[in-house]
């Protein structure tokens, strides 16, 4: 069970914002300035600690604001279930996922919220392109995909459709999420992929075509590189039979790449764990 301190002082909100975090207590509190800076006012932010070993219990403490909650979970476990831990806690009709190193444009939750007020009863997913920030400062433009209804590949990026939709980027209505299921957290990686792949199946999205988001660069390499191989290879398992039937190409070509670089991914494992980046459970 984890350990607590969410206390709510005010009404049910409109949105519930969760921000998951492991051990990145520097940058932490400017991914909930960005929140706390919304034009939108009407949400609660829930801060769920993943187990980390730093100062972010005090780094959320430092937040006089009554919207911000906070809980630690006993043991590192990842980011789905910490997100997932976050959703039974959230009061909101819509929830919004922010990752602890990034940032929200003021204007984010408004834009997205007028959308869903002029959206079809069958909306459930709106979000919006993003602008990376690399280690260095420099910017590009990440350009969200359209997501269409049912497909599971992608014409354009020959990859599953929604593989360039940043879980940061989006409002979800929380009765589509539930029908869809929350994240898997059989997935060290590409959770938030996968989970958009079921929700994909049930309602309508809608891109927003101005980014919203400040993605910042921050991933490490090794334990990266070896958490998304295992990922794919967990969704193209869990996908293979659709796949087989509409998309036999894809299918093989992912099949290839899976082989073709297990070595590497095998040599990321051995250098994660060497660098401390694997623990039990997580590998």
């Amino acid at each position: 069970m984890p350990n607590s301190s969410t206390s709510y002082p005010t009404p049910e909100p409109a949105v519930s914002v969760v921000i998951p975090t492991y051990n990145r207590a520097p940058l932490l509190g400017r991914a909930i300035r960005s929140v706390l800076a919304q034009c939108f006012e009407d949400f609660e932010v829930i801060v769920v600690d993943d187990g980390s070993t730093d100062e972010t219990a005090a780094v959320v403490a430092a937040f006089d604001d009554p919207r911000v909650s906070y809980v630690r979970l006993a043991r590192n476990t990842g980011a789905g279930a910490a997100r997932n831990a976050g959703i039974r806690l959230a009061r909101g009709k819509f929830l919004a996922f922010q990752d602890s190193d990034d940032e929200w444009l003021p204007s984010k939750l408004s834009r997205q919220m007028s959308a869903f007020a002029r959206g079809p009863e069958g909306l459930g997913v709106v979000y919006s392109d993003m602008q990376r920030v690399w280690g260095d400062g420099t910017t590009t433009y990440l350009a969200a995909p359209t997501v269409l209804s049912g497909r599971l590949v992608g014409n354009g990026v020959r990859f599953y459709q929604v593989c360039d939709l940043g879980v940061q980027s989006t409002l979800i209505r929380r009765e589509w999420l539930d029908a869809a299921g929350h994240f898997n957290e059989e997935l060290p990686a590409l959770e938030d992929l996968e989970m958009f792949i079921r929700l994909s199946r049930l309602c309508a999205f809608q891109r927003l075509r101005e980014p919203l988001v400040r993605y910042h660069d921050t991933e490490g390499l090794s334990k990266d590189r070896y958490a998304k191989w295992v990922s794919r290879k967990v969704i193209l398992r869990l996908y293979y039979k659709e796949l087989l039937a509409r998309n036999p190409a894809f299918l093989f070509k992912e099949a290839l790449w899976l082989c073709a670089t297990w070595g590497l991914a095998e040599r990321a494992r051995r250098e994660g764990r060497q660098e401390g980046l694997w623990t039990n459970g997580e590998s």
